[in-house]
């Protein structure tokens, strides 16, 4: 389950410039005219301007505060109650911003580039190698059908999660992420669910790798679509539909004491700017971490068929916290 990007509200004003023509009296004259003009002169503003000069100044300062209180009702949209819905002036403030113009592509290989560091991910392909064993099971099979099953068929959603997904599941998101057991995992998909009522999960491709004896190592893209209808891990129900695509990896193993294959853990990134961005919300508001914290897995698949651990060490970490969290709770401590 994904997070948002910032998507400011800026609006684009017209500049008007005008000339004022400075009207200067004579200090030097005695005669009646000069009496004249001293009258006219005590008429005028403070700054020195006849009514009709300063007209064309009033114009423009009428302008220049249309612009701003253009701008101060933009930033005062954004700035409405957490729980209110993008107004429609929040969602055309945000529709009318101004794209950054696009740029050419270089002729040539930057050499700020070529003056970086190289990185040679070949360490990593002797870690890939899959075990010989028995490949009776039908892991794509497996995939789509429990997607299906908790996603799409409107069925039993809580029987579908206790039937394919282990005790000590390890979910994996965007921003590095976790959440670790069935009881997360329950809270996550009802959360999806309430915010968009009508979501599916179109799998468009599936490729599987493993055993029967170690497992298999899985992934799916897929597209996502749904209406917000109910507030989501980005903010508030906007009623607006959107469409966004991602990948998951998933680990699936046979549970030695129940005999059921179940997903062990997944990792999935799902394009959340382009949710975020159609949803109408503003990422400066949405919850996520300050930096993406996902640790770099060089020479490191997150999933090792054969190898004992069989998860990724970062992760491994993870659910080994998790274990003790569990055992000092169930021992009182």
């Amino acid at each position: 389950f994904e997070f948002p990007l910032p998507s400011r509200a800026y609006t684009r004003q017209a500049h008007c410039c005008c000339c004022l023509s400075a009207m200067v009296g004579r200090s030097d004259l005695t005669t009646p005219l000069a009496h004249e003009e001293e009258k006219h002169r005590s008429a005028r503003t403070p700054l020195g301007l006849s009514a009709a000069a300063l007209l064309p100044l009033v114009f423009a300062s009428g302008l220049l505060m249309g612009s701003v209180v253009s701008v101060a009702v933009v930033m005062g949209v954004s700035a409405q109650r957490p729980d209110a819905p993008p107004t429609a002036l929040a969602a055309a403030a945000l529709a009318a911003v101004e794209p950054y113009p696009p740029v050419s592509p270089p002729t040539e290989v930057p050499a700020e580039y070529m003056a970086a560091k190289p990185l040679d991910n070949a360490c990593l392909i002797k870690n890939l190698v899959i075990p010989d064993g028995p490949q009776t099971f039908d892991a794509c099979d497996f995939v789509v059908r429990s997607t299906d099953e908790v996603w799409n068929l409107r069925g039993d959603v809580d029987a579908a999660i206790e039937k394919y997904f282990h005790e000590d599941y390890l979910n994996a998101g965007s921003w590095g992420k976790r959440a670790i057991g069935k009881k997360a995992l329950r809270e996550g998909v009802l959360a999806e669910m309430r915010a968009f009522p009508d979501i599916q999960i179109h799998i468009t491709d599936c490729v599987c790798k493993g055993n029967d004896n170690d497992g298999y190592k899985c992934a799916m893209p897929d597209v996502l679509d749904g209406t917000n209808l109910g507030p989501s891990a980005y903010g508030p129900a906007t009623g607006r539909y959107a469409r966004w695509t991602g990948m998951v990896e998933s680990l699936i193993q046979k549970n030695a004491a129940t005999g059921q294959w179940q997903y062990i853990a997944e990792w999935g990134v799902h394009d959340e700017w382009a949710l975020i961005q159609q949803l109408g919300l503003d990422f400066n508001r949405v919850p996520h971490p300050a930096t993406n914290d996902e640790p770099l897995h060089d020479c490191s698949p997150l999933v090792q068929i054969g190898a004992d651990p069989v998860i990724d060490k970062f992760d491994l970490n993870r659910l080994n916290e998790h274990e003790d969290a569990k055992s000092k709770a169930l021992s009182g401590h």
